[in-house]
């Protein structure tokens, strides 16, 4: 879909937003009074390189490289397929439906601050609670993970002292401003997507007979049973496609902090698109064609031998990739663990400046960094992350890291309500944002919102169900059920606990409030617009690629 969806001319614009009383580096607001662009809070440094890169490669690491292989030897190829494809169609339903909203409302809060702006506060608290936890979580998760990679060349490193230098890493990160945050994850995601290349091409020389591989390529789709686990082998593809696809919610929290919202999340939607596309459905292509699903390998202890890229190259004699492969999965451990702490603090700041969490923790430094939301969420994580250590703790820890499990889905449901409700609010107020300057707009409202609700509920139940009778007839036990399913329970609790102790009413289209945490376009962004669709197409296709 074209950026340019609505089109005004400049001097149109500048009609409208003329006044004697504007001065540079101020926009006017809708009331047509004039409103700094500097609103003391988060810092705008992220640049449209940071943003696109973040959303190209930063969830690329141990979901990719590692979790396939347990989603194969489950599902078998066909069930990947599907479970992989219909939850990289809902993340990319949900990266369109983010970057409309935060495209106009650039808040610090994104989609959390959207649900109370346009739903229901009790709804912004539900998932701003359990988005925190989630994240907290997969900081500690992560870190629980790095002595395990490790083994694949060493075991003499102790596992509390590879938690510490993991956590020092993601710590000392956040401890700088946050541009520095941007451009570490800008690097790491670049190697990452360029190990991916090498992968994706290793795998298509593969495919063409290199290397002295004996096993049958094809096997999963010439010999195999179609669904070796029937729908439930299909079910257990969810949460692994979503473990390793999901965190688009980055992007609707980021925007606070891009320097220019309307120009960074829309692009960054299609090189979601492109990801998808060639990293992960090409993955999954290749590997099932590559790996059979039955392969003893896949049942390895979670480290990078267990990858079925892996099994494909130590079959066909290939060294020197995993050993690459496993330097950049610890690499994108790091990554993703700062990654995660950023989400978790900027929807703690988010949850404060809507009055949900104590209201210090809302407050931002001069360095753009949210000081009290940084060490309250480093605490937690250290926390979690170190009871991994005994065998008790590492249970309790399992418990609460299946929140991250499923708050995507229900993270997902919450922005497709939103979606709806926004657009109701703006007919029923009759506000004039998708006639402005370079206004973006997604096409064929509400098919997208309903498309992510609907198959969000549908993923949710296909969970619950092999939640309670899981692969090898286990009878239902509740240990099972909430090891996966636990983040749904307490995001209704959340929900209803806060409605019924506040008693919060939903929001009204007609009241709701359009105007707080607006950014209309600067004359100086107008400008900019019209000398980048002004190029040649060829010259914006290559802005995508160009750093």
């Amino acid at each position: 879909m074209d950026d340019k969806t609505v089109f005004k001319s400049s001097t149109a614009f500048d009609k409208e937003a003329s006044s004697d009383d504007v001065g540079a580096g101020q926009v006017l607001d809708y009331s047509g009074e004039p409103t700094s662009t500097h609103r003391g809070e988060l810092h705008r440094t992220f640049k449209a390189r940071h943003i696109q890169m973040i959303t190209l490669g930063g969830c690329i690491g141990s979901g990719l490289f590692i979790s396939t292989g347990k989603a194969l030897h489950n599902g078998g190829a066909a069930a990947m397929l599907i479970g992989y494809t219909l939850i990289c169609s809902m993340a990319l339903a949900t990266m369109n439906l983010i970057s409309e909203s935060t495209c106009i409302w650039p808040t610090s809060g994104g989609f959390i601050e959207h649900a109370n702006r346009f739903v229901d506060p009790a709804m912004a608290f539900a998932c701003g609670f359990t988005e925190w936890l989630a994240w907290v979580t997969v900081v500690a998760a992560e870190g629980a993970i790095v002595r395990v990679i490790l083994t694949y060349w060493t075991e003499a490193i102790p596992t509390a002292a590879a938690m510490t230098v993991y956590l020092v890493l993601v710590f000392g990160i956040h401890a700088l401003p946050n541009r520095w945050f941007a451009e570490f994850e800008f690097g790491t995601a670049a190697l990452k997507v360029m190990c991916m290349i090498i992968i994706l091409i290793t795998c298509i020389a593969l495919l063409a007979g290199a290397g002295h591989d004996t096993t049958p390529h094809g096997y999963n789709y010439n010999t195999a049973p179609a669904f070796p686990n029937g729908i439930k082998g299909v079910c257990t593809t969810f949460l692994l496609a979503a473990w390793a696809t999901g965190g688009q919610e980055i992007m609707s929290l980021s925007a606070a902090e891009a320097s220019r919202p309307r120009y960074d999340m829309p692009r960054a939607c299609k090189n979601l698109f492109f990801r998808i596309l060639i990293f992960y459905e090409l993955s999954i292509i290749f590997l099932t064609i590559l790996v059979p699903y039955n392969s003893e390998k896949l049942l390895g202890t979670g480290t990078v031998a267990s990858s079925p890229f892996v099994i494909a190259m130590v079959n066909a004699g290939i060294k020197g990739l995993p050993d690459l492969m496993n330097a950049v999965i610890l690499l994108g451990l790091a990554a993703i663990g700062a990654e995660s702490m950023y989400v978790s603090s900027r929807a703690m700041v988010a949850m404060a400046q809507m009055g949900m969490f104590p209201r210090f923790l809302g407050n931002i430094d001069k360095k753009g960094r949210p000081r009290w939301a940084l060490l309250v969420t480093a605490a937690f994580s250290t926390v979690f992350t170190y009871i991994n250590c005994s065998s008790t703790g590492g249970i309790i820890f399992t418990w609460f890291s299946s929140v991250s499990a499923t708050v995507y889905f229900m993270s997902w449901m919450s922005i497709s309500i939103s979606n709806i409700q926004m657009h109701r609010a703006i007919k029923a107020q009759n506000d004039p944002v998708w006639t402005l300057p370079y206004a973006w707009r997604l096409r064929g409202f509400p098919v997208s919102a309903i498309y992510l609700f609907v198959t969000s509920f549908l993923v949710l139940f296909g969970t619950a169900y092999v939640s309670l009778f899981p692969i090898g007839g286990a009878p239902p036990n509740a240990e099972t059920f909430f090891e996966t399913f636990l983040g749904v329970p307490i995001w209704i609790a959340c929900y209803l606990g806060y409605k019924l102790v506040y008693r919060t009413k939903f929001v009204k289209p007609a009241e709701a409030d359009l105007k707080t945490g607006r950014r209309p376009l600067t004359e100086e962004d107008v400008a900019f617009f019209d000398r980048y669709f002004a190029q040649p197409m060829w010259k914006r296709v290559l802005s995508y690629v160009r750093f």
